[in-house]
């Protein structure tokens, strides 16, 4: 991650946080960017992509931001398989790859506004 990325982060963590019911999970800059590298390496990282992705996370239902960021890290970041990502936290694989149709959908959404 570039130094000036980083200094934009670190003033504006509120940008990478979700709310998850009365806690707020806080996105790690250096996952979100890993992210966003594995959804689209060919194109250079910048705060526009790691809000836009922290905001599509936030539009998903409550009860799905956890278990999809997750599972996002694991497959997008680690460069996983769908079925052994969603194995390793204890998630079907069909409801992970819903999870991540509804991940990129959002995704869309927010791109476009």
């Amino acid at each position: 991650m570039s130094r000036d990325l980083k200094a934009l982060l670190s003033a504006d963590l509120e940008a990478l946080r979700v709310p998850i019911d009365t806690f707020v999970m806080q996105l790690r800059p250096s996952e979100i960017e890993a992210v966003a590298m594995g959804i689209a390496p060919s194109r250079p990282v910048d705060l526009r992509t790691l809000t836009t992705l922290a905001a599509a996370v936030r539009a998903l239902p409550t009860s799905a931001r956890a278990p999809l960021w997750e599972l996002a890290v694991r497959h997008y970041a680690r460069r996983k398989p769908v079925d052994q990502a969603a194995a390793e936290i204890g998630m079907d694989a069909i409801h992970a790859e819903l999870l991540l149709d509804a991940f990129s959908a959002a995704r869309l959404a927010q791109q476009s506004e």
